[in-house]
């Protein structure tokens, strides 16, 4: 049997809920960030993402990690800056005309 999407059918024949079928609950998966031992990142790296104010001596503990998302902020500033060339949108509709 086909549900009908008309919004007309809703007040010809009201849907009950004996006439439908009770559906089971599908199991949900829980989704959780699971680190693989060694890899946690200190919390003064996180402080120091969230602009919060790090003393020098907790962040030298990190520098590794400072270093990485430090580079991670450099170069998503580059791609932010990036454009796309004006002729390339004329080119790709063009192309687009074609098929």
């Amino acid at each position: 049997m086909q549900d009908s999407l008309d919004p007309r059918d809703a007040v010809r024949q009201p849907a009950t809920d004996a006439a439908r079928p009770a559906q089971q609950a599908e199991p949900v998966a829980a989704d959780r960030e699971v680190t693989p031992p060694g890899t946690e990142i200190p919390s003064a790296v996180h402080a120091y993402l969230d602009g919060e104010t790090v003393s020098e001596n907790q962040l030298s503990a990190a520098q590794r990690e400072l270093e990485l998302w430090k580079r991670i902020g450099s170069e998503t500033g580059r791609r932010r800056r990036m454009m796309t060339p004006a002729h390339l949108p004329a080119q790709i509709l063009a192309k687009l005309a074609d098929d």
